[in-house]
Parts: structure tokens; sequence; C-alpha cells
């Protein structure tokens, strides 16, 4: 995709890549109906972080869409404590607690937070749960969830971009080094935009210019920076996931240029992006509760990608966007649980490219195929038809 809006881009049909993903299959045995469930029966209580994105959908699809996952899967959600605290039901039965906590600060605090056992379960990048295994913390990712849906964002008024080879020419013609953003050292967007510019041949520098750099990276502390950072001109681009990029384009602050998976070398096309995983602890003494929290979000990831139009109505209500940003937002985004042949081979050129990059101080410096994936990952608790 080049440069203009992706509201043009969704009106040309794209939001179609939405419905890309596996569909999960429903429960095999549905609810029991005319059977009364105990909502405030003792269960076990499973915390549950999230980021604040529409990356994460499936959280407030689940959150915000009980009826119809009742209805269509048997399985879902009835809320305890609004937007924070919910049982979780299935087959008519109350197996969970699910509590919803959002993570300040973006996902590379969610693998610290599993890790010093304030959650059990996490939604985050899959660059920051690889590097978090990589540290010896016991945090392993034990379910795929989201695809491609980051982006190249450069100011609105900038008449000399509008796709990757235009950015790169101005990057190679501009009188100082080029200011471009991210939202933290293990953001998935820094990796692969990295890569693009070491393909490229550009040098570039962290934080303060240094000889022969033309770009200097800037850590913005959080995505929410990124915006204003952008229209401020403490950054000339940035590069982030959605649905940053969609808001930049809605406020006129900036406009997407290129979807990040179409960067050179070509590594991260059709890249993983976010996961699901849980820290040790939670992986032994919860695995029931994780499981069925696996299921249902299987089951929300079907209803996004059966019903687009009203996930993206779910996903904008929980984030407080207007709906046109999350539709065009969602349509680069594919939303899929399965453990497929694509995912694994992202993941593994993925970690093999941040191997490349002495990125990793610990075991996957040394480990490779099936051993690096065993490492970073457990998938025994997916439901059968997504291992």
């Amino acid at each position: 995709m080049k440069a203009g809006s992706l509201f043009s881009v969704l009106l040309s049909g794209v939001l179609l890549v939405v419905a890309c993903g596996q569909p999960a299959p429903p429960p095999e045995q549905p609810e029991v109906p005319g059977v009364p469930v105990d909502i405030y029966a003792e269960a076990p209580l499973l915390r549950v972080a999230y980021v604040g994105h529409d990356h994460h959908s499936a959280v407030y699809v689940s959150a915000l869409r009980g009826d119809r996952m009742k209805e269509l899967y048997g399985i879902y959600l009835v809320p305890l404590r609004e937007r924070e605290l919910f049982a979780l039901i299935e087959n008519n039965v109350k197996v969970a607690e699910i509590e919803l906590i959002q993570a300040s600060g973006g996902g590379s605090v969610v693998p610290a937070g599993l890790a010093a056992g304030e959650y059990d379960l996490g939604f985050g990048g899959v660059a920051a749960f690889v590097s978090s295994s990589d540290a010896g913390t016991g945090v392993k990712i034990v379910s795929p969830l989201h695809a491609e849906g980051d982006m190249l964002v450069v100011a609105a008024d900038n008449e000399a971009v509008s796709d990757w080879p235009s950015f790169i020419q101005w990057v190679r013609n501009s009188s100082e080094p080029v200011v471009v953003g991210y939202k933290n050292p293990t953001a998935v967007a820094m990796v692969i935009f990295q890569a693009a510019l070491t393909a490229e041949g550009i040098q570039y520098s962290q934080g303060t210019p240094s000889p022969g750099a033309l770009v200097v990276m800037m850590n913005m502390q959080g995505e929410e920076n990124l915006n204003p950072g952008l229209a401020s001109g403490t950054i000339d681009a940035y590069v982030s996931n959605n649905p940053w990029c969609a808001l930049a384009e809605y406020n006129g602050e900036g406009k997407c240029v290129a979807p990040l998976s179409t960067l050179p070398p070509g590594t991260y096309r059709n890249h993983p992006c976010c996961a699901i995983a849980a820290s040790l602890d939670a992986r032994e003494n919860k695995a029931a509760e994780i499981a069925a929290a696996l299921r249902l979000f299987a089951a929300a990831t079907d209803y996004i990608n059966t019903y687009p139009d009203d996930a993206a109505a779910a996903v904008a209500e929980w984030l407080g966007n207007p709906v046109e940003v999350e539709l065009a937002s969602m349509a680069t985004s594919v939303y899929d649980m399965s453990a497929s042949d694509p995912w694994n081979q992202g993941m593994l050129l993925m970690i093999e490219d941040m191997k490349s990059r002495n990125l990793f101080a610990g075991p996957l410096a040394g480990l490779s195929g099936t051993e690096a994936m065993d490492f970073v990952s457990d998938l025994s608790l997916l439901p059968e038809g997504l291992r």
C-alpha cells in the first residue's frame, strides 16, 4: 500500500483483509438451554493483561459481545465488575473468573508483569515475549493472535514521501538526519524497520546523531506519544502498530506511507505481531483456566473475522476511538490464532533476524529451528484444531 489514506483503501474493499484469519471452531458441546448459570460461584481467577490498541481486539469483543458469543459459541463472558472482572461461562458452567488489566506503558511491560507474577496471561508483541524468554523469565507464548498491522507514518504535510522508495530517497537527500520515533525498544515495528534500514544500507543511531547516521531512532516512551510528537515536529516520522496510524490520518496529523510487512528484505511479510503468553507459574497451576481462556479468545477471533463491522464497533467502544478509525485500522490486520506453518516460519525468521543483530544475550543466541520455538512457546493449551 502506497501513500494515501487508509480510509480510501477501506472504500476500495481492503476491509476484507480482516477476514483472512483461520476461523476458530465453535465448542463441540453447546450450552444446555434453560439451565441457570451461577455467575457468582467460586472459580479460579485468571489475571489477563492487555494493551489499549486494536491488535488485542479479541479481549474487547469477548468483554462487550457476551450475548452474541453465548448464542454463537457457547463460551462467553458475563460482567461482574464493569470492564474489569468477568465470569467465564462455558457449556453452562462458570469455569473461571477473568480479571482484565490494561498494562500501562505498552506491550513491552506485559512480559515484565508476567515474570513478576502480576498477571497470569498477557497480550503483547512477539518480539517482547521472545526477548523475555531469552532473559530466563519462564514466560512463553501460548497462542498466536495477530499478524501485520504495523505502519510507517510521516507528517501529513510531507509532500516528498508517498511510499517506501520515496521515503528512502528523502532520507538520503535530507540535509539533517531524519528522526523516526518508535514506542519502545522491543516493539515489533522497530525490529522490522531497523532490518529494512540495514537492507537499504542506511546507517542509523539511537537517540542522538552519530557520524554517518542518516536516521536517528527516538524512543517516544509509549505509543500515545507518537502522534503528538509528529504534530509538534519532535519526530519526522514514526513506525508503530495501528490504530495510532489510522488516528494520525483521521486527525490530519500524519499519513501512512507503507505497511512494514512490505519493506525489504522481505523477512517480515505477513509477520506475526502480537501473541498471547503466560507465566511459568500460571502454565503449571492454572492450565485448565488458560485453556478455557484461549477457547474464549479463539471464538472472539472468529467473531472478528465473521462480523468485522460489529467487531470494529465493539473495539471502538472499548478504546474510545471513532468507528471509522477502527474500520480502517483493523483492515490492515490479520486476526488468526492458528499455529500455522506461515506463523511458525514467521516466528523463526524473526528470531533469526534478532539473533543476527545480537539482540539476544541468553540461550536464544545459540538456538535455531525447533529448539528455538520450543524455548519461546508452549502451544499445548491451544484448542486442538488451532495447533
